[in-house]
């Protein structure tokens, strides 16, 4: 059972399980890099952005905070566009870009989920490694904006899957960590983190090839399997 009795609040991961970037990061990068005399393709900027950012996991068990991932989101724009003729300039504006709530969009099956967990009495959160831009992204979102209860790395000082940002969950809540219910597409960050601080998670994995639903195996490739079970 995906929701049991216990279950009195359902915190959601935010990019990659109930928003992604449209148009793709990675091509924003490769646009706004032109602007700035980048001479870089769209593969080439593709694979620099992926592998930069894969870097990222080696600082998952390190304090954050704002300052933090602005430096960090500077040093991955420098990195992947390394050819542009004014960094801080392009810098700026993809920084900006992705604090805009149409650069980004709802999977399909949010809003009709958000919609019928709140009518069963669910309390929601959001629980994410970004930083500030989500409170202004959420905002803009239809399905996002009344989910008041955020909470952010960069604004509680840790990334997923550190216990203390999972700690910062729980106390944001209001209850017991065996009472809230995590839902996100990273094994690590999302199930492994979740659990460790004692509460049950569930992975989204919407690429999944299998037709089964409802499996019990806490994988689910709908958000809507979690009011469908």
């Amino acid at each position: 059972m995906l929701l049991d009795d216990a279950c009195r609040w359902i915190a959601f991961d935010a990019v990659g399980t109930l928003i992604f970037a449209d148009p793709p990061v990675a091509e924003i990068y490769h646009r706004i890099g032109q602007k700035y005399g980048s001479a870089l393709t769209l593969p080439q900027v593709q694979q620099r952005f992926a592998g930069i950012f894969g870097k990222r996991s080696q600082m998952q068990n390190h304090p954050t905070s704002e300052p933090i991932e602005y430096e960090f989101w500077r040093d991955v724009v420098s990195e992947v566009l390394v050819d542009v003729t004014d960094k801080e300039s392009c810098f700026i504006e993809l920084h900006e870009w992705f604090a805009r709530p149409t650069s980004w969009r709802c999977y399909e099956d949010v809003g009709p989920t958000i919609q019928a967990l709140r009518v069963r009495g669910y309390q929601l959160a959001i629980a994410s490694n970004f930083d500030h831009r989500l409170n202004s992204v959420c905002d803009g979102l239809n399905g996002l904006r009344d989910i008041s209860t955020r909470v952010i790395s960069s604004e509680v000082g840790w990334r997923k899957p550190h216990a203390g940002f999972y700690q910062a969950l729980i106390d944001e809540c209001g209850g017991k960590a065996n009472e809230i219910v995590m839902i996100g597409d990273d094994p690590t960050n999302d199930a492994w983190g979740a659990n460790q601080a004692g509460l049950r998670a569930v992975l989204i994995n919407r690429r999944l090839s299998t037709d089964s639903m409802c499996t019990g195996d806490s994988i689910i490739r709908s958000l809507q399997e979690l009011v469908m079970c």
